[in-house]
């Protein structure tokens, strides 16, 4: 080896090999991100990260019992060895402790990033004009309900549920409940709480359905395809709701924020009663970001691409003023770029 590397530097120069290596070394992090997380999306979908997490695989009984083909999942499994990520013990594939790492709080960057992979695999056709999100392609909404209850269970979700148990709600309809991540939590934290989800996604719902089979919290937690625009004569929930909770809903409508205020006054006289819980993006600033890249760029660039708009916790703020509501506590993380309102 050694000889190989003499020969290499005489024919190009210790300089310029020096660099050479260098460079390819700082291109291989974005090569080899892009690879491993194309893997790494590949085993999360199939189910053998959940499997690992709970010990050793033998490779070709799984592959067996899942219908996959085995020169695929092979040929992931080596190359996530050779960067640390899997180790391969005969037959068997065990996760190392980088790779659990991947798999414990990251893991909703990863599902929320294949969620929005359609807009970077037509990145190119949107850049020319002869694609267009919304009528070429999408994001993958159950994905997107499935990341981000992954991310939201962090810190949103307990701020959130915090929130609805010092009002002491016991029945609460979740707007826009995605993966029912945040009302699942309420019913799992207080045998007494009810929850109903809706969503506009009948795949979302489906996904739900197929999870309450498992486990429904004794019936109090119930589903349903529901706009929340035409909320009136549409809820099928048991009644009264005294918590209404909505987390990263409205958002998606700020570009028409007079169907904002519109469903929150709706909100209002269908239940006169309940607080209102909402859990809101706030837009962080490109220099703040600049000099602190978090996965907030990301989460922008997402949202850019399928033209959503993230706005100001003060802009927040007017819209809820022009729905006649008062904000009776309020939580800011600029650090996340997350706001928290309950609002009667």
């Amino acid at each position: 080896m050694l000889r190989q590397i003499l020969k290499v530097i005489k024919l190009l120069g210790l300089k310029r090999a020096a660099r050479m290596k260098r460079h390819h070394a700082e291109g291989l992090v974005y090569v080899r991100g892009y690879a491993a997380t194309c893997c790494w999306w590949a085993l999360l979908r199939c189910g053998l990260l959940d499997e690992l997490a709970k010990g050793a695989v033998a490779v070709k009984e799984f592959v067996g019992r899942k219908g996959l083909d085995l020169k695929t999942l092979e040929s992931m499994v080596e190359y996530l060895d050779g960067i640390g990520l899997l180790v391969r013990r005969g037959g068997q594939v065990e996760i190392t402790k980088q790779g659990r790492v991947l798999i414990a709080e990251p893991r909703g960057m990863f599902e929320l990033l294949w969620a929005y992979e359609p807009c970077f695999t037509n990145l190119g056709g949107m850049l020319d004009g002869s694609k267009k999100y919304g009528r070429d392609f999408t994001r993958d909404v159950t994905w997107v309900g499935i990341g981000s209850a992954s991310l939201c269970e962090q810190l949103p979700y307990p701020v959130m549920r915090r929130m609805v148990r010092d009002h002491e709600a016991k029945m609460v309809l979740d707007l826009g409940c995605g993966d029912m991540g945040l009302i699942a939590g309420l019913c799992r934290e207080d045998g007494e709480v009810r929850a109903h989800g809706i969503d506009v996604s009948e795949a979302m719902i489906e996904f739900c359905r197929g999870k309450l089979k498992n486990e429904d919290y004794g019936g109090r937690l119930t589903v349903e395809c529901c706009d929340m625009f035409e909320i009136e004569g549409a809820l099928d929930t048991p009644m009264p709701v005294d918590c209404i909770t909505a987390c990263d809903t409205f958002h998606e409508y700020l570009q028409e924020p007079d169907r904002i205020v519109e469903v929150l006054r709706k909100l209002r006289e269908v239940f006169p009663e309940a607080i209102l819980v909402i859990g809101e993006f706030c837009l962080q600033d490109a220099d703040w970001l600049r000099k602190h890249p978090t996965a907030s760029l990301e989460h922008h660039l997402f949202h850019q691409l399928s033209n959503q708009e993230i706005t100001s916790a003060g802009c927040w703020r007017e819209i809820f003023g022009q729905a006649g509501l008062t904000i009776v506590e309020e939580q800011v993380y600029d650090l996340i770029g997350h706001g928290y309102f309950a609002l009667r």
